[in-house]
């Protein structure tokens, strides 16, 4: 039986989520908004251009519905963004790279109180989801649209590439201490549980309104925890149920599915 779910101390939400570092300067370029700081002007584009790929996806959505929405010149946005996939890639990025010291934290902090014996499977569930979930159920407007954006990249090719880039490391990490708190499950079998997990919570996050369709109601006035707890329980149960590795199955390791 998987112990009592507790919500993970995560840090305090904050209402923005940090700007990427910049690898390095760039020449200046024509269309530099004046009277702006830039970090103030990056961080605009980048809250405009997140709501709109997430509403209209990434072949919907064009540089110049980014300077609109910004009430910029499209050659600002170009200045900062010289192509559509640097955009991207950096709206994609600063979240990531949130959600990656989140759950780095809570691995470390788990291998700290458990030593050399197995993390229980409840708890790195918990670790996993949580900050994904916390953002997009307690934070603002720009992790909501975040977490619709996921949803998205997650049924599509170029989602995959994305995300491996920005998430993979992680998951990797994840999927370890998962094979060593059940050592008896293939590593494919592994890789398709913690996917399907990455889905169940996208699916939780995406904010649809689908529960509340099937249940008939706006809202079901359930405390905003409980979701997330029969979550924690569903996916325990299917990580407990996977199959056992054949004893004459192939000691060689499979790549990490791209998961966020």
């Amino acid at each position: 039986m998987p112990t009592p779910l507790k919500l993970l101390k995560l840090p305090k939400m904050q209402d923005k989520a940090p700007l990427p570092a910049r690898a390095a300067a760039k020449p200046k370029l024509a269309g530099r908004p004046p009277g702006r700081h830039p970090d103030e002007t990056r961080e605009r584009i980048l809250d405009v251009a997140e709501k709109l790929f997430a509403n209209n996806g990434y072949n919907g959505t064009s540089l110049r519905d980014v300077a609109r929405g910004a009430d910029l010149q499209t050659a600002a946005i170009g200045y900062h963004y010289p192509t559509k996939e640097d955009l991207f890639d950096t709206v994609i990025r600063r979240r990531a790279a949130v959600m990656t010291e989140w759950r780095q934290r809570a691995l470390a902090e788990m291998r700290q109180r458990h030593g050399a014996a197995a993390i229980p499977l409840d708890e790195l569930v918990r670790a996993y989801v949580q900050p994904f979930y916390e953002s997009a159920s307690h934070g603002n407007a720009g992790w909501r649209h975040y977490a619709a954006l996921m949803g998205r990249l997650s049924n599509s090719p170029m989602g995959t590439e994305v995300i491996s880039r920005h998430y993979n490391a992680t998951a990797s990490e994840y999927i370890d201490e998962f094979l060593r708190s059940l050592p008896g499950v293939a590593l494919p079998s592994m890789i398709d549980g913690f996917t399907f997990m990455v889905a169940s919570m996208l699916s939780l996050c995406a904010g649809t309104g689908r529960s509340q369709s099937l249940i008939g109601v706006s809202g079901d006035g359930r405390p905003l925890n409980e979701p997330f707890s029969n979550l924690v329980t569903f996916l325990v149960s299917g990580f407990l149920a996977l199959p056992a590795e054949p004893q004459n199955a192939s000691a060689s390791r499979m790549p990490a599915y791209a998961a966020f």
